[in-house]
Parts: structure tokens; sequence; C-alpha cells
């Protein structure tokens, strides 16, 4: 999994004095950052829905190992063959796939919610250079 990218809210950071009208380039492009920002948190948001899948698959496998027969025949598909397997082996690799992904998950979840936060951010952004637009407008 090669993750999701996030930014820190540094790069997204907007300084706007106060009274300062943003030129209408301006808003257009903090709007498309903002559009940026959204887009990158949907897939950060499709990516964790993949690690939940898999969490709960390999959780799958794990209770069906923790029932099974010491002397039971695993096999694993390897490619397109499938492979005998000790059932220690199967057991072990699976607890590590587990967690694997469970902190793949706590990553993911920590980038979720700076990026919420950083799109926040940049919304409120957004919201006060419409309004200094607007009452710049009207003084007009």
């Amino acid at each position: 999994w090669t993750g999701c990218g996030y930014w820190q809210a540094a790069k997204w950071g907007l300084v706007l004095p106060i009274g300062a009208m943003p030129s209408e380039q301006e808003m257009q492009n903090e709007l498309e950052k903002f559009k940026a920002m959204q887009e990158t948190l949907q897939k950060a948001y499709e990516s964790r829905m993949g690690l939940i899948a898999q969490q709960q698959e390999t959780e799958l496998v794990k209770e069906e190992f923790d029932s099974i027969e010491e002397d039971a025949v695993i096999y694993k598909l390897v490619g397109p063959v499938m492979v005998k397997q000790n059932v220690d082996d199967a057991k072990t690799n699976v607890e590590k796939r587990l967690e694997y992904v469970k902190g793949e998950l706590d990553r993911s979840n920590k980038i979720i919610e700076t990026q919420e936060k950083d799109l926040e951010a940049k919304q409120k952004d957004l919201i006060k250079m419409q309004q200094a637009a607007q009452a710049a407008a009207g003084e007009s």
C-alpha cells in the first residue's frame, strides 16, 4: 500500500490582511486548492475502506484458524498454485498480517484526521475571502 499524500496546514495556509479584497484569480486559485484537498481526502477515505475490508477478511481467517485441528491441512494460494503450509506458520502469517493492517489503518486514520483539519481551515479561509469580497463589493 503506497498510502495517500497529505499536506501540512502551512502549505495550504492563507494570510489575508484585514480589509484586503481578494482578486477573482486568488479566489479561483484557493478554490482549486480546496477541491484538490477534497479529492485527496476522498482517496484517503477509499484507501481506509480497503484497509478495513482487509482487516475484516484477515480477522475471519484468524477465527477459522483458531477453530481448526492442529493436524489440519492448510493450503496457501501462491500465484496460480496452491501450496501446502504448516498450520503454525499459517497462523503466524495471519497474525502478522493482522498487525500490519491494523498499523496501516492507524496511520491512515491519522492522515485523514490531519487532512480533515486542513480542509476545514481552508474552508474557513475561503469563507473569509468571500466575505471580504462581498464587503468590498458592498462598499463600491
